[in-house]
């Protein structure tokens, strides 16, 4: 799963730098980048909290076992899309 998200935030990365490239305008990279970041970690963060108080694993309306997903697993992935995105605002803040 966290391959899965670590993939998904570089594409998002290179969606990003593409735009900006194409368009001229580097602070896309920050902003647009810089928001998807936060707000992945801000879904992380909500994902985490809910495994705390709910327990790990929610059925989504079913008691199949094959409709469980584990909470902590989806907080992992979210912060694994928001790692490349938040490097890349970085680097634009650092560099600009």
């Amino acid at each position: 799963m966290i391959k899965k998200g670590f993939i998904a935030g570089i594409v998002m990365v290179g969606i990003v730098l593409a735009l900006a490239a194409f368009t001229g305008k580097w602070s896309y990279l920050y902003f647009v980048s810089g928001t998807m970041g936060a707000v992945s970690l801000v879904l992380a963060l909500a994902y985490l909290i809910d495994s705390i108080v709910l327990g790990n694993t929610g059925t989504f309306f079913s008691a199949k076992k094959t409709r469980k997903v584990s909470r902590v697993e989806d907080a992992k992935r979210f912060g694994a899309i928001a790692v490349p995105n938040v490097l890349a605002a970085l680097i634009y803040v650092a560099a600009g």
